[in-house]
């Protein structure tokens, strides 16, 4: 006796080192790494201003082109993802876009005199030379360009340079050199490239002003530059994360005041003089001194063809609600496996009453669950507050001395709220079990194995479009099997028993695809999504026998054995015609833990049985989990 106490603590400990630490996962990244033109430059020609002999006040306030010292929609994205936004040309800066670039060729369009010609695929050599030729498989990338390939050669065409056959084919040859750098990054390890779609830059006030016949051909090769370039990763096999701008800026001019916009057609910022006039305004050098009064946050441009910070504010809610959608929608999984837990633990309970019946007699049992799983948010990670209300009806039979088999059935509730006011869901889940408990002297083992639907109502997220809030709603489907083996031994010491129990629970969730409705050009389609768990468990039960009741205590150090990165997959609704689907990494727990339950079962009468019991599951970064129980059973 004295070497069981020795042992048991040892057994337990040594399951708690063996298991080791693990680490959770969500949408975060560990860097935001950007590639273009002006739409996303954060300031690479602040030296250029500097050497006009600027003061560095005035500099400090200018040098995106946009409504400065407003942000672009890069810097948000960065700081949204933890990460400091600097242009390329500051010592750490990830920000490699820059004004006039085109996608491979030179020169560029407006590029300052003395400034170093860097089309995009110049921008992704640097940063690969840097990085040691690879991609950093966890950072965001992004690629936005194009437009100065259009300006350029259409001021060749409008020049009598190249016809309007080579005007084409030229802007779809930019498209096409624009895979190829994706395909670059690809290829060199990265994983999460979002890749923007070309605004109309035919509906812009620089194009708007030359007539619809200009601004319909303008329009036209904005749209065939997009087509040829989704289409063509598509067909690569190369699936990016999509911004479709084109739309996004259609919606922003149907209907600007949802957006907080009062001005679609004008321009917020004035000359620079001596530098610029009225008729050369470039908001390179806009600053508040040269900014229609609140026209960075009333005008959808800065400039001819720039958008304000409002603007750029409206576009990072769309590049972010693309990754931060499924990111969300992963969480449909984690709750589901929280449900079945609860199922099981009911037919645990009512395992324990029915070995006291008699052999050939049957038993019934009725039990309720109570459980929260919350995750708290963080950097790129909403979090979630989830509850869950389950109930349980159970038929059990002695089949022998030693064996009990039986039937169950259970309907879970879970309520589920996605932090940040991000949205939500509500989940039903009706399962059927079967289950098998034997018993010889101290040793004990029971088997269950379950199948469930599940009903997924009111899906939902917000999406921050400007100054308003859209609701993207669904339904869905989905199921999940799943299977339990426990052992165990106990151990008699006087009127306690102790000893080690060990158990392997393995679940397949899975989650049908659904449509998004009511969000306009940030709905989704959210394709199936899997979640497999496979917790293995090791630890220590004990108990006391007081008479009609008997207290008990179960400790167990839990490992997740299925801890591969899990991703969900999307389409963008708006370009569901040219297959813009994409993948993004969804939250992950901890794969290690540990869970600690306290309960007590006795017999209200000799045919009356009553179990309740609480649980905690403590380990985890982040994460809340515990939850309460109670079962009665009644034998014939």
């Amino acid at each position: 006796m004295k070497t069981n106490k020795r042992v048991l603590p040892a057994l337990v400990f040594s399951l708690f080192a063996a298991f080791g630490a693990g680490e959770a996962q969500s949408a975060q990244f560990s860097n935001v790494i950007v590639f273009g033109d002006s739409l996303s430059d954060a300031g690479y020609y602040r030296g250029f201003l500097r050497s006009l002999g600027l003061p560095q006040s005035v500099v400090d306030g200018m040098g995106r082109f946009t409504t400065n010292p407003g942000p672009i929609w890069a810097e948000l994205v960065a700081q949204y993802y933890g990460v400091t936004p600097n242009p390329s040309n500051v010592s750490g800066g990830t920000i490699y876009a820059q004004g006039g670039a085109r996608i491979t060729a030179t020169p560029g369009v407006s590029t300052p005199p003395g400034q170093a010609e860097r089309p995009i695929a110049t921008q992704i050599g640097e940063y690969l030379t840097a990085s040691g030729g690879t991609a950093d498989p966890n950072a965001l990338y992004a690629v936005w360009g194009g437009a100065n390939d259009v300006f350029f050669n259409l001021g060749a065409f409008q020049a009598g340079a190249i016809t309007q056959a080579q005007l084409q084919a030229n802007v779809l040859g930019a498209a096409a050199a624009e895979i190829q750098q994706i395909a670059r990054l690809r290829a060199a390890g990265a994983r999460y490239i979002m890749v923007f779609a070309l605004p109309d830059i035919g509906a812009t006030p620089a194009f708007a002003s030359a007539g619809a016949a200009t601004a319909g051909a303008v329009s036209a090769l904005s749209a065939g530059y997009n087509t040829t370039l989704f289409t063509g990763l598509a067909s690569a096999g190369i699936r990016v994360i999509p911004v479709d701008a084109f739309s996004l800026f259609a919606e922003v001019r149907a209907n600007p005041a949802s957006f907080g916009i009062s001005n679609i057609s004008g321009i917020a910022c004035g000359a620079f003089p001596p530098i610029t006039t009225a008729a050369t305004v470039t908001s390179l050098f806009c600053n508040p001194g040269n900014t229609v009064p609140g026209g960075a946050n009333s005008h959808a441009f800065a400039d001819g063809v720039h958008p304000t910070s409002a603007a750029h504010r409206i576009v990072s809610q769309l590049a972010l609600s693309m990754i931060e959608g499924p990111s969300q929608y992963g969480l449909l999984a984690e709750g589901a496996l929280r449900s079945r837990q609860a199922h099981i633990r009911a037919i645990g309970d009512g395992v324990t009453t029915a070995r006291h019946g008699e052999v050939g007699r049957w038993a019934v049992f009725a039990g309720v669950d109570r459980s929260e799983f919350d995750i708290e948010p963080g950097t790129g990670l909403a979090g979630l507050d989830s509850r869950s209300r389950a109930g349980t009806f159970g038929i059990t039979g002695r089949a022998s001395e030693a064996v009990t088999v039986g039937l169950a059935y259970g309907t879970a509730r879970n309520t589920g709220t996605f932090g940040m006011n991000g949205g939500g869901y509500t989940a039903n889940e009706k399962v059927w079990s079967l289950f098998a408990s034997a018993k010889w002297g101290g040793l004990y083992g029971t088997g269950v194995v379950s199948i469930a639907d599940l009903e997924f109502n009111d899906i939902h997220r917000h999406v921050a479009m400007g100054n308003s809030i859209r609701r993207a709603g669904a339904n869905g489907e989905g199921s999940n099997s799943s299977a339990q083996l426990t052992l165990g031994y106990d151990f008699p010491l006087g009127r306690f028993t102790v000893g080690p129990t060990v158990s392997v629970t393995t679940q397949n969730v899975e989650v049908n695809a659904f449509d998004e409705s009511g969000a306009g050009v940030a709905n989704l389609r959210i394709h199936q999504q899997k979640r497999r768990s496979e917790v293995w468990s090791g630890g220590v039960r004990a108990s006391f026998n007081a008479g009609a009741w008997t207290p008990w205590l179960r400790v167990t150090a839990d490992k997740e054995r299925r801890d591969d990165e899990r991703l969900v997959s999307a389409t963008a609704l708006s370009m569901v015609a040219i297959g813009a689907s994409y993948d993004v990494p969804t939250y992950s727990p901890d794969t290690t833990f540990w869970t600690a339950a306290l309960g007590v079962n006795g017999w209200i009468t000799d045919r009356v049985g009553l179990s309740v019991s609480a649980f905690t599951v403590r380990g985890r970064s982040g994460i809340d989990e515990s939850g309460v129980n109670a079962m009665v059973g009644i034998r014939f």
